[in-house]
C-alpha cells in the first residue's frame, strides 16, 4: 500500500462545520494545515448526506444575534449560487471554501485509524484514504479534534465526560437527580415533496407497520406544508439508551424501519393529507447528537448559559435553547421528544473549554467540547459549532507562530487572539472592538447623513441600546476619511448589512412545488469603489467591485494620499444602504 507523509502545523480531525472553520481559519492565518474527513463532502450534519438545517443563537428570529466570520461567509455564498436550493450546491460552497485556501491540505473519505503521544502531547495521526488507497501519516505542532465522536481521545489518553451529570454536581436544575450515561439519541431526515397528483408508497417488507395513530410513534395526523409554518419532512429519533459509536449501524437500521414506517403510515393508513406528496429523499447516514465530550480547563454548565457573558476569555457565543432530547427518543410517549429551556441569548463561550486539560496540544470544537450535558443541548447546535471551531484554528496559527500551547495562547495571547478574531467578523458580546489608529485619527465626513458609526466599534445592531450602528446611505453616496497629511495606507476594511434578522437558515426546509428563488439579501451592499485623492485634488479610482455579495469585505490598498472615499453604486434590492463598519489602516 501506498503512503504519504505530512508535516504540518495544524491537523484537524472532522471536517463538520466546526472542523471546517477551524481548518480555514488556522490556513488563512499562516499555519500549513491539514483537514482530516471520513467522508465524500464536508459539513457533517449539514451536509447533504445527512441534511440537518444549520441552527444557532439565530434561531431566535428577529434579533441580530446570527453568527458571523466564516459560517456568514459560507452562508452568503449559498444564498448568491444557489439559487434553485440545490442540496450539492450547498456542499460545493462548503468544498470551495476549503479549496481555495493555499494553506490546507484536504483529505477527504479519509478516516483516522490510529494517534501516537509522547507524555501529554500528540505527536502524530494515522489515516487510511479509501478511494485512493493509501495511508497517510500525519505529524503536527496542534490537533483539533472536531470529529463529534473524539477519536483522538482514546489514542491521546485525554480526560473525557459521557452522558448526563446529577444536577448536584454542578448546580445545575434541569439535570437529573442521578447521573446517567444515556445520551441524546441519533436521527434520520425523511422528506416530502408535493407532486401535484396522486403517488404512491409502496414499502418495504422489512420495516415497521403502523395501521393506526395509536401504533405510531411520534407523529403528525396531518402533514402540513404551508410556507413558514409547514415542513416538508420530519425526523426521527434513537439511539440514546445505546452507545452512539459503537453501535451506530444498528441504531440506523432501526432508525429505517421507523421511519419507513411511518412513511408507509402517513401514505396507506389513514386520512394525514398526503395523497399527493412522495418521498424526495430520506438519508442513511443519521445524525449524531452526542456521544463524549473532552474536559477542559473549564467545563461549561448551565448557569454559565443562562446568564450574560462573564468570560474574560470568551472566544465564541451560544444562543439556542437547551434543547434536551429524551434518551428513548421518537418512542418517548407524548408529542415531543424533546424538553427545551431557555437561556441568555448571547451567553459566552471561554477559550478554557475548547482544549483539553491533560494532553497539552490538544483542542476541539463541535459537540465534544469541555461542557456538561446540560450545556452541550445548547452549544451542540452547528453554527455555535462552527463559531468555535473559528476560534479553535484562529488560536492554534497563534500557538504554531508562537511555539507555546493552547493553554499558553490563552494565557499570554488572549487579548491578540479575540481582536484577531473580532477583525475577522466574529462577534465576541461584551468586547469592544478597536480601531486602527489612521481610522481614529482621520477626519470623517459623508455626503449624507452622519457616518461616525463606521468607526465605533459596533458591527451589527445593538440591541439594548436600539441603536443600528450603521451609516445609512443612499446609491451614490460617499465617505471619506481626510487626514492631515499624506499618509500610506496598506488595507480597508467593510462590514455591509447581510440582514443578520433573516429567517433562512442554510437550505430550505420545505419545497415549493415550482421551485426557489433564492438571492442575496436586499440589504447587501453588491457595487462599490474605493476613491484615492491624488496630489492635484482629484478623485482616482483605486478599486472597484461590481457583484458584492459578502458582509465582510477586504481590499488591499498600497497607496499614499490624504484622503480615501467610499462610494455606495448599488445594492441588491434595497433604496437605502446600510454599511456597519469601513477603516483604513
Amino acid at each position: 500500500m501506498k503512503t504519504e507523509k505530512l508535516n504540518v502545523e495544524f491537523c484537524v480531525v472532522g471536517g463538520g462545520l466546526a472542523g471546517l472553520c477551524a481548518a480555514v481559519a488556522a490556513a488563512r492565518h499562516g499555519a500549513k494545515t491539514v483537514l482530516v474527513h471520513d467522508r465524500p463532502v464536508l459539513g457533517g450534519n449539514a451536509s447533504s448526506e445527512i441534511r440537518v438545517p444549520v441552527q444557532g443563537a439565530f434561531g431566535s428570529w428577529d434579533r441580530s444575534v446570527r453568527e458571523t466570520g466564516i459560517i456568514e461567509e459560507i452562508m452568503l455564498e449559498t444564498l448568491y449560487r444557489n439559487p434553485s436550493g440545490n442540496w450539492q450546491m450547498w456542499d460545493l460552497a462548503m468544498h470551495g471554501i476549503a479549496k481555495q485556501e493555499p494553506n490546507l491540505t484536504l483529505l477527504l473519505n479519509c478516516s483516522c485509524t490510529e494517534a501516537f503521544a509522547d507524555g501529554h502531547r500528540l505527536t502524530s495521526l494515522k489515516a487510511w484514504q479509501s478511494t485512493t488507497q493509501t495511508w497517510y501519516e500525519v505529524r503536527a505542532d496542534v490537533f483539533a479534534d472536531c470529529s463529534g465522536d473524539s477519536i483522538l481521545a482514546s489514542f491521546a489518553g485525554a480526560e473525557m465526560r459521557e452522558g448526563r451529570e446529577a444536577a448536584s454536581e454542578f448546580d445545575e436544575p434541569v439535570a437529573p437527580e442521578k447521573a446517567s450515561s444515556t445520551k441524546m439519541g441519533m436521527s434520520l431526515v425523511f422528506v416530502w415533496r408535493d407532486m401535484g397528483n396522486r403517488q404512491r408508497f409502496m414499502p418495504p417488507t422489512w420495516i415497521h407497520t403502523y395501521h393506526n395513530n395509536e401504533e405510531a410513534p411520534k407523529h403528525s395526523e396531518k402533514i402540513n406544508l404551508t410556507p413558514v409554518s409547514g415542513a416538508n419532512g420530519f425526523f426521527v429519533e434513537l439511539g440514546g439508551e445505546e452507545d452512539t459509536i459503537h453501535d451506530s449501524e444498528e441504531i440506523k437500521e432501526e432508525l429505517l424501519k421507523l421511519g419507513l414506517g411511518l412513511v408507509d403510515h402517513y401514505k396507506n393508513h389513514g386520512d394525514h393529507d398526503a395523497e399527493n406528496l412522495a418521498l424526495e429523499w430520506f438519508g442513511f447516514l443519521p445524525g449524531k447528537r452526542e456521544s463524549l465530550r473532552y474536559v477542559g480547563d473549564y467545563i461549561l454548565r448551565q448557569s454559565d448559559v443562562q446568564k450574560p457573558n462573564e468570560f474574560d476569555d470568551i472566544v465564541a457565543y451560544g444562543g439556542w435553547p437547551i434543547d434536551d432530547h429524551d434518551s428513548k427518543g421518537s418512542l418517548r410517549k407524548g408529542k415531543y421528544s424533546h424538553d427545551w429551556f431557555k437561556v441568555n441569548c448571547p451567553y459566552g463561550i471561554p477559550f478554557r473549554s475548547l482544549y483539553s486539560r491533560n494532553v497539552e496540544n490538544l483542542m476541539m470544537a463541535g459537540r465534544n467540547i469541555s461542557a456538561t450535558h446540560v450545556a452541550l443541548c445548547t452549544t451542540r447546535v452547528m453554527a455555535t459549532c462552527a463559531v468555535m471551531g473559528q476560534a479553535v484554528g484562529t488560536a492554534a496559527a497563534l500557538a504554531s507562530r508562537e511555539k507555546c500551547t493552547p493553554r499558553e495562547v490563552g494565557q499570554e495571547h488572549l487579548r491578540e487572539l479575540q481582536t484577531i478574531l473580532q477583525d475577522d467578523d466574529c462577534w465576541l458580546p461584551g468586547i469592544p472592538r478597536g480601531m486602527p489608529k489612521l481610522t481614529v485619527q482621520a477626519e470623517l465626513t459623508a455626503s449624507v447623513n452622519d457616518p461616525q458609526a463606521l468607526r465605533d466599534g459596533h458591527d451589527r445592531e445593538d440591541e439594548d441600546s436600539d441603536k443600528l450602528h450603521a451609516w445609512k446611505a443612499e446609491v451614490g453616496s460617499w465617505a471619506e476619511y481626510r487626514f492631515d497629511e499624506a499618509v500610506e495606507l496598506s488595507r480597508t476594511r467593510m462590514i455591509f448589512n447581510s440582514n443578520l434578522k433573516r429567517k433562512w437558515a442554510n437550505m430550505p426546509l420545505w419545497y415549493p412545488r415550482d421551485g426557489w428563488d433564492i438571492r442575496p439579501e436586499p440589504t447587501l451592499v453588491r457595487g462599490f469603489r474605493l476613491l484615492v485623492e491624488t496630489e492635484n485634488g482629484e478623485w482616482e479610482a483605486v478599486f472597484s467591485e461590481t457583484e458584492n455579495f459578502q458582509r465582510l469585505v477586504r481590499v488591499p490598498v498600497p497607496v499614499t494620499t490624504k484622503a480615501i472615499r467610499l462610494v455606495i453604486d448599488e445594492t441588491w434590492g434595497n433604496e437605502i444602504a446600510e454599511v456597519f463598519a469601513w477603516e483604513v489602516a
